[in-house]
């Protein structure tokens, strides 16, 4: 992978855990989550009409990634709602690039040696984040079933990542594929808000659009930036370095929400460094 590559994800990692940090600020989970999406589909509305249409061997993929997308917003509101951001997260975001080299290993697209070490450090500096997060939460036991929301969410990063990266690959133009994808996940989400929810949904947004439109930038940024590098440098390693996000989150909280900066969050940075070093070298 380039030093561009890997500065340029670096970047959309921290826009990552910033706009996860945004929906878990909000009182309604689901709310948050309909305004991240809605304000993405109108950026990417914005967008469109400058930018080519997608291959059509894309178009398939385009649609089952959309349905996935659907399904990653309504898990993630779940799990934010049951969980804390920093427990939830890590899992979530450590457990998922690791689904997706299996997955493409099985798929006939294994990594070279030095590209697997890399993503197997980066990953276990990120589990070592979430064992430290488990330890500091003895006074919160755990439950099954927030687990299972946790590691479900993960299962659905994975598969998202696998079309869009194969999607964006096929389409002949990442940008506009991704922006399709941003104009069409908002748009269920949207609907079920203000045709359902609507005497509640419509004054949360009011009070919260300003912040939330933020998180929206964020969103596109991020995502945006990972599906163009998977057209660029090998999948796995792409979604690999874009879960340093979860150090972004952590060095989030330690300076402006005062968490502790515990030996094993200090392990976990140098090892995730180590990865990202390694995927740098391949």
């Amino acid at each position: 992978m380039s030093t561009e590559i890997v500065a340029i994800m670096l970047g959309a990692a921290l826009m990552h855990a910033l706009w996860n940090s945004v929906v878990k600020s909000g009182g309604n989970k689901l709310f948050e989550v309909t305004l991240v999406a809605g304000g993405s589909s109108v950026i990417a509305a914005l967008a469109l009409p400058f930018l080519p249409v997608p291959a059509p061997a894309a178009w398939p993929l385009l649609a089952i990634s959309t349905l996935i997308h659907l399904f990653y917003n309504i898990s993630i509101a779940a799990a934010y709602k049951r969980v804390d951001l920093s427990f939830g997260y890590t899992i979530m975001r450590g457990c998922a690039p690791m689904l997706t080299a299996i997955a493409l290993c099985l798929l006939g697209t294994p990594l070279s040696p030095g590209g697997a070490c890399g993503v197997l450090m980066l990953c276990a500096g990120v589990l070592t984040l979430t064992w430290d997060n488990l330890h500091i939460r003895k006074d919160k036991p755990t439950r099954p079933g927030d687990l299972a929301v946790v590691f479900g969410t993960a299962f659905i990063i994975m598969g998202y990542t696998l079309a869009d990266g194969y999607g964006a690959r096929f389409s002949g133009h990442a940008i506009a594929y991704v922006s399709w994808i941003f104009f069409l996940e908002g748009l269920p989400l949207a609907g079920y808000a203000l045709t359902c929810r609507r005497r509640d949904f419509i004054p949360y947004a009011r009070r919260r659009l300003a912040v939330v439109f933020g998180g929206s930038l964020c969103n596109v940024g991020s995502y945006g930036i990972a599906i163009w590098a998977m057209t660029k440098a090998p999948i796995a390693l792409v979604a690999a370095l874009r879960e340093t996000s979860v150090i972004f989150g952590m060095l989030i909280g330690v300076l402006f929400l005062h968490e502790r900066f515990t030996p094993a969050r200090a392990v976990a940075v140098l090892m995730v460094a180590a990865g990202t070093m390694i995927m740098r070298l391949v």
